[in-house]
């Protein structure tokens, strides 16, 4: 384990602890799943994501500690990757990005020509998430969902971490945190997709958590680089049947969300 991620992982325990949190306690504070908290404090994910590393330094008051020591981990490890040595001066020149909220409100828009808000440049992903090798798209890794859904008529967009894994023209998808809370009506969730075309994905999500009934079916289109999806979804949710909304996929929290955005504008007689 290289000496930056390990002193992060070493913070993360220690203030842990200090504050007197289990793993899971801790894990249900930030919304994500007690099982992911322990493979990221144990090293089994690399350097851990911005969006964990930064609710956990909120939630032990860490003031910025944590989130500093990720970002020289990803440092030193994107050095060691491309065989170059991270220097001190050049971490201290880059700036950290602060951590978006997990709900905003508004509506969503498109893959296609750029209309509405410009798109963010597209954060660290893990390896691999969306190469193309071969003329063949592999989406596996970690990615960011962003949804349009309604509660009690009004519209809101929540944004969740998922973990894609694909093998061949078929993907499993699971969300591992909570865009909103259970009580504003959020829930985990998970499914199946299948790409068509290199093009065009489908398929359906069900909810992980027993009380919620919500499920329903997802038709994505797949951007020609590999990096983004973005479509619609239709199904059972709080307000009832045949509810629909626009949905996007996207290697960090601010591209997905700015994806919605587009939709919105690009298409506003949808509903």
């Amino acid at each position: 384990m290289q000496p930056c991620l390990a002193t992060l992982l070493e913070s993360i325990v220690q203030r842990r602890k200090a504050a007197g949190l289990s793993q899971v306690q801790l894990a249900n504070r930030v919304r994500y799943q007690p099982g992911y908290l322990s493979k990221a404090e144990r090293g089994l994910l690399g350097v851990a994501s911005q969006s964990l590393v930064g609710a956990i330094d909120a939630e032990l008051n860490a003031s910025g500690r944590l989130v500093e020591l990720r970002r020289r981990a990803w440092l030193e490890d994107k050095g060691s990757r491309a065989g170059i040595t991270t220097w001190p001066r050049t971490l201290e020149e880059v700036v950290p990005t602060d951590r978006r909220q997990l709900m905003v409100g508004g509506s969503a828009a498109t893959v296609g020509p750029a209309v509405g808000p410009e798109l963010p440049e597209p954060l660290p992903s893990s390896p691999g998430a969306g190469r193309r090798a071969g003329g063949a798209v592999d989406l596996s890794g970690r990615w960011w969902t962003a949804w349009q859904t309604f509660r009690d008529g009004e519209e809101i967009h929540s944004s969740q971490e998922a973990s894609l894994e694909q093998i061949g023209a078929k993907i499993h998808i699971e969300a591992i945190t909570r865009g909103l809370s259970s009580e504003e009506g959020g829930y985990l969730r998970w499914g199946e997709l299948q790409i068509f075309d290199e093009e065009i994905i489908m398929g359906w999500y069900v909810s992980s958590d027993s009380p919620v009934r919500s499920k329903g079916s997802l038709f994505l289109s797949l951007n020609p680089h590999g990096d983004r999806l973005a479509g619609r979804w239709v199904g059972l949710s709080y307000d009832g049947m045949f509810i629909e909304g626009w949905g996007a996929v996207a290697r960090d929290e601010r591209t997905s969300l700015a994806l919605i955005e587009r939709l919105k504008k690009q298409y506003p007689k949808v509903a």
